[in-house]
Formats: C-alpha cells, structure tokens, sequence
C-alpha cells in the first residue's frame, strides 16, 4: 500500500513572511475583540485611518477567497486565439474544397458558369478601358490633335513637301 502525503492545514501550513504573520495575528486579535482598535494601531505603528484601511483590505481579501470557483479549465486568451486562427484555417480549406466540387458538379451536371450564361443570353461582355500611360494623358492635354498626329510625318510650315518644287 503507497503512503500518502498528508497536506498541513491550519496556521502551520501558512506561508509569508514571520514580520506578516505577527500583523495578521494583531487584526484578528483586534476583530475577535482581545484587543481595542487603538491598541492594534499603536503595536503596529500606524495611525488609525491606516489601520482602518489595512482592515479592510485583509476583510476583502478573506471574502474574494471564500467565493465559489469556476470549475474546469480557465480559458486564456492566446489559447481562444490560436484555436479561432486555426478553425479559420480550416474553414477557409473547406470552403475552397466545397467550391471546386462545386465546380466539378456543374460540369458534369452541364450547367453553365455565368461567362457561359452570359454569352448564351445575349449580353455583351463588358468592356475593359486600356489605361493611358501618364505620358499620353498630358500629351493629348497639351496638343489635343496629338491622338491623330503622326509623329515621323510631322513636317515644319513653309518647308517643300515631297514631290513640291521649291521655287524662290
């Protein structure tokens, strides 16, 4: 039979400092009533709104450690994150596996996809605009017949065009 370790309770199985120990032993003195308020003040060296306070403060932290427990596991934050990072992971894997059986399916069913559908209505299909390069935009401002103008045919006024005689 295994030996089993028995726990300390009570006073002895207290743990702190021995100076924490003495002012915990002077308020429960004071609050059982061995002693008067004042008294306590005085062995601890403290002014009575002080002592007062301190009281208080070990009431309340008496009180916060007598309520019920959660039971089970605490969730930490960083736990609940990570399993939301991963469950969107998941999710995300089977919405693209949904979405290429579905594509699958209507192949072999023989639906059309909406390109199709367009196509075999009637409806045209939309029409991309090529962007202007930044030099064509200020080009067509600054000359607006530039769009017809031919470049290499450019000739300056008063010179003989081909086929001219020049005469003086």
């Amino acid at each position: 039979m295994a030996t089993q370790r028995k726990q300390s309770a009570g006073a002895k199985a207290l743990t702190g400092s021995d100076e924490a120990k003495r002012k915990a032993a002077v308020f429960l003195e004071a609050i059982a009533g061995l002693r008067t308020t004042q008294s306590a003040s005085d062995e601890l060296g403290i002014a009575m709104v002080r002592y007062y306070v301190l009281e208080t403060r070990m009431l309340q932290a008496m009180i916060d450690a007598l309520e019920p427990k959660a039971r089970g596991r605490k969730r930490s934050l960083d736990l609940e994150l990570t399993q939301l990072r991963d469950d969107n992971k998941r999710l995300e894997r089977e919405t693209m596996r949904l979405q290429a059986l579905y594509r699958v399916t209507q192949r072999a069913v023989g639906v059309r996809d909406d390109k199709s559908q367009r196509k075999a209505k009637g409806q045209k299909k939309t029409r991309r605009v090529r962007r202007q390069s930044r030099g064509e935009r200020i080009l067509k401002d600054l000359r607006p017949d530039a769009s017809t103008a031919q470049p290499s045919s450019a000739t300056v006024p008063g010179d003989p065009q081909p086929g001219e005689q020049g005469g003086v």
